[in-house]
């Protein structure tokens, strides 16, 4: 369980940090409410495909070792 939260907060935590770097540049295209929703959007996009990259990854890294 205590595996679980880490790996939620440490998800949460990548999807702050991809809000926090586009929301600056999508502000020199739009507005404020826009960039932020823009910004959750593809920050949700992208994480999504860092968990499948992530997933996929491990049983091939597990055999290397």
């Amino acid at each position: 369980m205590a595996q679980k939260m880490i790996y939620f907060s440490f998800m949460f935590g990548v999807w702050l940090v991809y809000v926090g770097s586009m929301i600056p540049i999508f502000l020199l295209f739009m507005s404020l409410g826009q960039s932020l929703h823009v910004a959750m959007i593809v920050a949700s996009v992208l994480t999504f495909l860092f968990i499948i990259v992530q997933r996929k990854s491990i049983p091939k890294m597990a055999r290397l070792i």
